[in-house]
């Protein structure tokens, strides 16, 4: 059984760091993983304006009460993970895109349905609070979540690309 506990910034805050830290570097281009994980951790949490812009961004988007932003946890009150999602109204088109801003399930927890779980939570709160598209995105080389979009049948809109200067 999967519980859903609005995010506290004042309580979650490290906690949600962490996860996104994490998350970025699952992310990261060839280039971006050059480096082992505790090296770009601490340079990242050390870099207090990515920190800081982060906190803020989940904050301001909180203020519209459509945003998802929950921890997941088991009965026991432990972390499986969190979920983070926006909404934006594109008027001219009569559209409500909700965006998977971000998605994280601990790495003991995967593999085991609460990635899909979140996914399709997140599909019918997205429904319900209006939303006619559901988009979310990931980095290249995060395999994890490539897979995951796909079994929950994401499908690309958007391609990016990236060339290291030498």
């Amino acid at each position: 059984m999967v519980r859903h506990r609005r995010i506290d910034i004042s309580k979650d805050k490290d906690t949600l760091v962490e996860y996104h830290c994490e998350i970025n570097y699952e992310c990261e281009s060839d280039f971006g993983k050059q480096i082992p994980y505790e090296v770009y951790r601490r340079k990242w949490l050390n870099t207090k304006k990515q920190v800081k812009e982060f906190i803020e961004a989940i904050c301001n988007s909180m203020s519209d009460n459509r945003t998802i932003a929950e921890i997941l946890e088991d009965d026991n009150g432990a972390d499986l993970g969190y979920i983070w999602v926006t909404f934006t109204d594109i008027t001219d088109y009569n559209l409500i895109i909700a965006e998977i801003r971000e998605i994280y399930v601990l790495e003991k927890y995967r593999n085991n349905g609460v990635g899909t779980y979140a996914v399709e939570y997140i599909e019918k709160a997205a429904k319900i609070k209006g939303a006619n598209i559901l988009r979310s995105g990931t980095g290249y080389g995060n395999i994890n979540s490539k897979n995951l979009h796909e079994h929950c049948g994401f499908k690309p809109y958007r391609v990016e690309y990236e060339k290291e200067l030498k």
